[in-house]
């Protein structure tokens, strides 16, 4: 690994890129092998404008198993009332065998990681496929999560009705890929309890794809010191924009963001529609980049 990796494209993004990690029916378990992605980006928006930095990389452990490790810092440039810097950092260990995949978790987002058990998320995830006849599968899972924005604290049952072809991949009620002819791509995903993504992505060349994305994401952080531990703070973003990914020959594929952050809001509450000390979040442009290294 080249000192330089660690660095390299550290530039300040916005909520639209970071993502929400795997909830339930989510299997994450299939890491194939070594890779690192160091990406950023920034957004100027009025209410909330912030950088910020990303590393994150996964590894196969052996046969079924794997490990994936995360780290991103959040430097807020304006806004009304949260701390200047927030952070998140975690690490997943995951499990697949033919029928059964398992993962556990640790992860801590906030202004001071791991402070306490209070800013601290352990979480896991166990599925069993139940049966699976030509295209259709169906499984049944457990996701639990200390410190999910909903049924915190409690595990969380789940069945997914899987279907797979060359034209169309369906997860209920979480996802859905449609791929007609011309290189097209159609897909939508659902987050529970309220987040979603909708894009059309076609595919130029064999190293170059572009994806028109609309979506809904939130990160919730748990500040250290509050009074009240059951409170979090919640940062919700609606982005639209494009991605370009580049897959060139060779170990580097990159991927840019550019977009509009369009709307959002941050607040604090018990849940994530518990809204205290609201603050809007207003529209402006947005950019991040993602460079990741395969070995």
């Amino acid at each position: 690994m080249k000192p330089a990796l660690l660095l390299l494209l550290l530039l300040p993004a916005c909520a639209a890129a970071q993502g929400l990690g795997a909830e339930a029916g989510q299997d994450r378990s299939g890491v194939k092998s070594p890779r690192l992605t160091a990406g950023g980006g920034y957004c100027d928006a009025t209410g909330l404008a912030y950088r910020s930095v990303r590393l994150a990389g996964s590894a196969p452990l052996g046969r079924g198993l794997s490990v994936e490790t995360n780290f991103s810092d959040h430097r807020i440039l304006k806004d009304g009332w949260l701390p200047g810097e927030l952070y998140t950092a975690g690490v997943r260990f995951n499990a697949r065998g033919k029928k059964d995949s398992f993962s556990v978790g640790v992860k801590s987002s906030s202004d001071r990681l791991f402070y306490s058990a209070h800013e601290t998320d352990l979480s896991f995830n166990v599925s069993r496929t139940l049966s699976a006849d030509g295209p259709h599968r169906v499984s049944a899972g457990l996701s639990y999560s200390s410190r999910r924005s909903f049924a915190r604290g409690l595990p969380f049952p789940y069945i997914l009705y899987s279907y797979f072809s060359d034209k169309f991949v369906f997860n209920l009620p979480f996802s859905a890929v449609w791929k007609p002819s011309g290189g097209y791509e159609i897909s939508a995903a659902y987050i529970p309890p309220k987040y979603y993504q909708a894009a059309v992505a076609r595919k130029l060349s064999g190293t170059m794809t572009l994806k028109a994305e609309y979506s809904a994401s939130a990160i919730q952080f748990d500040l250290a010191g509050r009074p009240d531990k059951s409170y979090s703070v919640f940062i919700e973003q609606e982005n639209a924009g494009l991605w370009t990914y580049y897959k060139p020959a060779g170990v580097y594929n990159f991927a840019l963001w550019t977009g509009w952050a369009v709307k959002g809001k941050y607040y604090r509450g018990k849940t994530y529609d518990d809204y205290r000390d609201k603050r809007p979040i207003r529209a402006a442009p947005a950019v991040s980049l993602n460079v990741t290294r395969l070995f």
